[in-house]
């Protein structure tokens, strides 16, 4: 079993696809005006919901969080410093961890709050990236 979705909650939709797509560089999936993103990660998918329109009824049961989740997704050990010059290009404040020699994390947040993590597989040792 591994995990096949990943869901954050965010308050400006808008923000949040800039952000994404753009200083991430991840990949839009689907997008529903005012409820939801999707982006298609290697394996799974980070879905980023509006808490106020996904507590509303519909096809699907309703769910609602709030900002302040935290992600962590997977690069290259050594694309590490490479990812942190550019976090630090765009204006974020980035907290790098080590975890001895199994690697070493990059927090941030988002727009909306959610702390965010970029670290090699390694750090769980599931492999060398």
């Amino acid at each position: 079993m591994r995990a096949l979705e990943t869901c954050l909650y965010v308050d400006d939709l808008d923000r949040a696809e800039t952000f994404y797509s753009e200083v991430l560089g991840l990949t839009l999936y689907a997008k529903a005006a005012g409820r939801h993103l999707f982006y298609r990660l290697e394996g799974s998918m980070l879905l980023l919901f509006n808490p106020a329109a996904s507590a509303l009824p519909g096809e699907v049961p309703s769910h609602a969080g709030k900002p302040g989740g935290h992600a962590c997704l997977s690069i290259p050990r050594e694309e590490t410093d490479a990812w942190q010059a550019r976090l630090e290009r765009h204006g974020l404040e980035v907290t790098r961890y080590a975890w001895g020699s199994r690697g070493e994390s990059l927090y941030f947040k988002d727009p909306a709050g959610n702390v965010l993590e970029l670290a090699p597989g390694s750090i769980w040792g599931l492999g060398p990236t």
